[in-house]
C-alpha cells in the first residue's frame, strides 16, 4: 500500500496541471498514464489567454522553442460570408495564439511534472476505486492500492473515476458527432490562419501546421461518429457532483463542450490550476474541505454556463442553427 496526498488520473493538460500546481504547493503526487508516451494527434489550437497559465506552470519557454505555428486570429465562414476575427492586439503588436501538436505539447507538460519530483506511472489503468465511509481514498491499480487525500479524475472524455462513482452527466445539446485527422498539404487563401466554416449540418475547421501539414476537424449535428475513424462523441455535458468528498473532476471529465469553444486546453489547464490552489489551501490554510468542494462546483458551472450560453448563440447565428435548434430540448 502507498500513500500520498494527490493521486491523479490521466496525464494530459488537466492531470498534468494539477500535478505541477500541487507539487509547487509542496504536496506528493503520482500521476498515471494509460499509455506509454503521448499519442500521435492532429493538434490543439490554443488561444492567446493560455499564456498565463504556460507561465505559472513554468513550461511558457518550451511552448516557444517547441516552434508551434503561431496564428493572430480566425476565420468564420457563415454561408457565402467570411469574416477575419482577430484576437486583439496591445502595444506589443497582435495577440498570437499556438497551433500545438499534441504529443509534444502533452510530453513538455508531463516533463515539467517529472522535473517536479511527480511520480508518473506509464502503461497502468486503475482497476477499481476505494471507498471509505463514503468517502473516495485512493484507488486499486495493478492489484496495488494507493491511497491518497485526494483523487483526481483526468481521464478526459472517459471519464472513470466519474463513471465509477455513478456521478451523472447533465445533457446541454442535440448530439455532436466529431471526426478528425491532419493531411501534408497546407490551406491556401486564409492568409495562414485557422477557419471555422459552418454547414447546415455543423461545421468544418481546418488549422496549418507546422511542416506544410494541415488538422481538420468536422462536426455533425446528430451524428455520433462513433465507429469511423476519429469519431467521438462531443455532445456538450457536465456534471454537477464534479467534486466531492476525497476526490475532483477537471477538464474534460467534468465538463464537455465542442472544439468550436477554442477553450478545451485553456479550461482542463485552469481546471488543474484551480483545483491545485483548492487543495493547498485545504492542506496549508486549513480551509474546510465542504468549502473548497462547493467553491470548485460553483466555478466549474458559472465556466461550462458561460461558455455554453456563447456556443449556443454561435450555432444560432449560423447556417446549423435550424438544424441545432430543432434537435435540442435544451
Amino acid at each position: 500500500m502507498e500513500k500520498v496526498d494527490i493521486i491523479v488520473l490521466g496525464a494530459g493538460p488537466a492531470g498534468c496541471a494539477a500535478s505541477i500546481r500541487c507539487r509547487q504547493a509542496g504536496l506528493s503526487v503520482v500521476m498515471f498514464d494509460a499509455n506509454s508516451e503521448p499519442k500521435i494527434s492532429p493538434g490543439e489550437t490554443l488561444h492567446p489567454g493560455v499564456e498565463p497559465l504556460l507561465k505559472q506552470l513554468g513550461v511558457f519557454d518550451q511552448i516557444l522553442q517547441a516552434g508551434f505555428r503561431r496564428h493572430r486570429g480566425i476565420w468564420l465562414k457563415r454561408g457565402d460570408l467570411s469574416q477575419f476575427l482577430p484576437y486583439g492586439e496591445d502595444i506589443n503588436g497582435p495577440w498570437l495564439g499556438f497551433q500545438a501538436e499534441r504529443r509534444t505539447l502533452h510530453r513538455i507538460l508531463q516533463q515539467a511534472a517529472v522535473d517536479l519530483e511527480v511520480r508518473l506511472i506509464r502503461k497502468t489503468r486503475p482497476e477499481a476505486v476505494i471507498l471509505e465511509e463514503n468517502r473516495v481514498t485512493g484507488v486499486m491499480v495493478d492489484g496495488n492500492y494507493f491511497h491518497a487525500t485526494w483523487t483526481v479524475d483526468a481521464t478526459g472524455r472517459s471519464a472513470w473515476l466519474a463513471r465509477e462513482l455513478k456521478l451523472p452527466a447533465i445533457i446541454c445539446s442535440p448530439p455532436l458527432g466529431v471526426r478528425f485527422g491532419w493531411r501534408n498539404e497546407e490551406i491556401a487563401g486564409f492568409e495562414g490562419q485557422p477557419s471555422l466554416a459552418f454547414r447546415f449540418d455543423g461545421w468544418d475547421w481546418q488549422a496549418p501546421l507546422a511542416g506544410n501539414q494541415t488538422a481538420w476537424v468536422e462536426l455533425r449535428i446528430g451524428e455520433l461518429g462513433e465507429g469511423s475513424p476519429g469519431g467521438v462523441n462531443l455532445t456538450w455535458q457536465w456534471r454537477s457532483e464534479c467534486a466531492g468528498p476525497g476526490f475532483f473532476l477537471l477538464g474534460d471529465a467534468a465538463a464537455t463542450l465542442d472544439p468550436s469553444s477554442s477553450h478545451g486546453v485553456l479550461t482542463a489547464l485552469m481546471s488543474g490550476i484551480f483545483f491545485g490552489h483548492l487543495v493547498e489551501n485545504y492542506h496549508r490554510k486549513g480551509v474546510n474541505e465542504a468549502v473548497i468542494i462547493e467553491v470548485y462546483r460553483k466555478w466549474l458551472y458559472l465556466q461550462f454556463e458561460q461558455d455554453r450560453r456563447r456556443l449556443r448563440q454561435h450555432y444560432a447565428n449560423s447556417p446549423a442553427g435550424q438544424r441545432f435548434i430543432n434537435q435540442s430540448s435544451y
